[in-house]
């Protein structure tokens, strides 16, 4: 849904992902999946496991468990008792079999790390898209030549698609590793202080007979299969798991940003090498008519920028005292949820954008020659160096550009009068330098590498 001061909110389908009603449906799955787990193991009634099963389709309402829930700071506690007599409703006594051995936490956490799992998909899929997009636009400009800036200065000849090539390989790390946290997304499962006493309690009344640990690790192994989470020791005082997440999701927007900011510079009127095709209405102004803004950028670039606080607030959770903390996890969920948010609508929002992009290939060629040839200064001195050495390599093209500048004459010019007693064949090959397609082999090299490795995502 739009928000009035969050122009992204609603890309990537984040609501349905992340709303309230998701939430429930994954605590739900949690409960139902834990009886499933205990039924595996003869520790409560087939019937029960049947009872439990209705409960995922059972119809809960959000607002009212969220209202009860502010008496005990959580949502499960109510949730726990609506189950419940929707469990009894369906096999009387049956309510008995459900939240055996667990507590709100372990609610709560595993939900977390299910919701998690859906959203690293939906993540996952939209860069797959994004990927795919950059690999064709960083291929498409291999060779296309433009000036290389650094501390907002012209450097050195690059790329187009060596720029897309770097966007494209800080993506694909930044999925990578989501990915990989995604895969080791671990069940919460240890009761009130972590200790798992209630249910080895269960095991020793309904199973007297039986060996408890072999059952304990049964249980816990049908319960995060059950709900595609890995099996763990309870981390209700550990929260790395919530900080590696949160990490992972902020990994993304600002890789995500830090293309969205290229994006956003290349746009400027003065360079206007890329711009975002913008449909009637966008990128407008209120007071200025002619204004073209790269709005989308600079969406991107807020997102970027709103994620490093919100991982802050999940490291500073990592302080916890006693089996759980007062208020450090609390404060997770709103703030992984957010991180989630921001991860979900800035994927889907750039793999618009970079299908969208516009390219100016004769603008980046007009603006390498910006300088009269004083891009060229560090390739000219690479030759020179083979020479005479590289300190005189560099005094010799120092000088030289300083008085380029100072006689506004093209550093072209001003090296062909220096190099007037050199061998000609040294002459040729610092005249050629100046060539802007020249010189760009290795950045070519690099974009396919890049490249090959977004390729074999398909």
């Amino acid at each position: 849904m739009p928000d009035l001061l969050d122009p992204l909110a609603g890309a990537g389908d984040a609501d349905a992902l992340l709303g309230g009603t998701a939430w429930l449906h994954a605590c739900v799955r949690f409960e139902v999946q834990l009886v499933h787990a205990l039924a595996s193991q003869q520790l409560v009634s087939a019937e029960s496991a049947a009872a439990a099963e209705g409960l995922l389709h059972a119809r809960l309402d959000v607002a009212a468990i969220a209202d009860a829930g502010r008496a005990g700071g959580n949502p499960v506690i109510p949730l726990v008792k609506r189950l419940g007599a929707l469990a009894d409703a369906a096999s009387d006594g049956t309510s008995g079999d459900l939240h055996v051995g667990a507590t709100s936490q372990d609610v709560l956490d595993s939900a977390a790390m299910i919701v998690a799992g859906q959203v690293i998909a939906q993540v996952g899929r939209d860069l797959a898209t994004l990927v795919r997009l950059l690999a064709r636009l960083a291929e498409l400009h291999r060779g296309t030549p433009m000036a290389g800036r650094t501390l907002g200065q012209h450097a050195s000849p690059v790329t187009f698609g060596l720029v897309v090539s770097g966007w494209l390989g800080g993506i694909l790390a930044a999925r990578a590793r989501l990915l990989a946290v995604g895969d080791s997304l671990p069940v919460q499962y240890g009761g009130a202080v972590g200790s798992r006493a209630i249910l080895r309690d269960t095991i020793a009344q309904r199973r007297p007979d039986a060996d408890a640990e072999p059952i304990v690790a049964a249980v816990l192994r049908s319960l995060a299969d059950g709900l595609g989470l890995r099996d763990s020791a309870p981390w209700q005082s550990n929260r790395m798991p919530i900080v590696e997440l949160g990490s992972a999701l902020a990994g993304v927007v600002g890789a995500i940003g830090s293309m969205a900011a290229d994006i956003a510079v290349l746009s400027r009127t003065e360079i206007a090498e890329v711009a975002e095709r913008l449909a009637a209405g966008e990128g407008g102004s209120s007071a200025m008519p002619h204004k073209r803004n790269p709005v989308t950028s600079v969406l991107l670039v807020s997102a970027a920028r709103r994620s490093p606080a919100l991982v802050a607030t999940l490291f500073d959770a990592l302080v916890t005292e006693d089996q759980r903390s007062s208020g450090a996890w609390h404060s997770e969920w709103q703030t992984l949820r957010e991180l989630e948010r921001l991860a979900i609508e800035a994927s889907a929002t750039a793999a618009a954008l970079a299908e969208r992009l516009e390219v100016d290939a004769a603008r980046m060629r007009s603006n390498v020659e910006t300088t009269d040839g004083l891009i060229y200064s560090e390739r000219v001195t690479a030759i020179l160096a083979e020479s005479i050495g590289k300190t005189d390599a560099f005094e010799l093209v120092e000088a030289a550009a300083r008085e380029s500048v100072q006689t506004s004459r093209p550093l072209q010019v001003v090296m062909a009068g220096r190099l007037a007693n050199h061998d000609d064949v040294l002459r040729s090959r610092v005249l050629a330098a100046f060539d802007p397609d020249n010189g760009l082999e290795s950045a070519g090299v690099i974009v396919d590498s890049v490249v090959a490795r977004a390729k074999d995502l398909a």
